[in-house]
């Protein structure tokens, strides 16, 4: 015989979490984007968007932020948003987001990002898996995992 499972009390509604999951993204693109390219400053308004502890790996790097300054700070996304400003960076675009909603608190989202810079060329094309986390604060981005060949 199984124990019973306690239920949180979350129900799935797969429309309104893509819904959700769809209203972050538009925003945390834009502000990105400002960061990078000088028009803002506020580097902790990318906590909106991810949640620590946030791991980003990529082919050749693992990166574990285990709290919001790691975040922010010049071995995190900080310093990622420093490395595109010295490049000239000017802009991205979300070329595609596919969301798969994996239960109430959790989602996959695959993006696609075109880099520009100053100049309106393409800088980098490079293709993201998110894991999107409902946390107390909303959904945030926990762990996200570069898939560029």
């Amino acid at each position: 015989m199984k124990p019973k499972e306690k239920k949180v009390g979350l129900k799935l509604n797969k429309s309104k979490i893509v819904s959700e999951i769809r209203k972050m993204f538009k925003p945390y693109g834009a502000t990105f984007v400002d960061l990078a390219d000088g028009k803002r400053s506020d580097i902790e308004a990318l906590l909106n968007y991810y949640g620590a502890p946030l791991r980003f790996i990529g082919p050749n790097f693992h990166i574990i932020m285990v709290d919001n300054a790691a975040i922010t700070g010049p071995d995190g996304m900080g310093g990622e948003i420093d490395k595109l400003h010295k490049a000239h960076f000017a802009g991205s675009t979300l070329g595609k987001c596919d969301i798969k909603v994996l239960n109430a608190q959790a989602a996959l989202v695959n993006a696609l990002w075109l880099r520009h810079d100053d100049a309106g060329k393409l800088m980098a094309r490079f293709g993201v898996i998110y894991l999107v986390a409902l946390t107390t604060e909303g959904w945030r981005i926990t762990s996200a995992v570069n898939i560029s060949e």
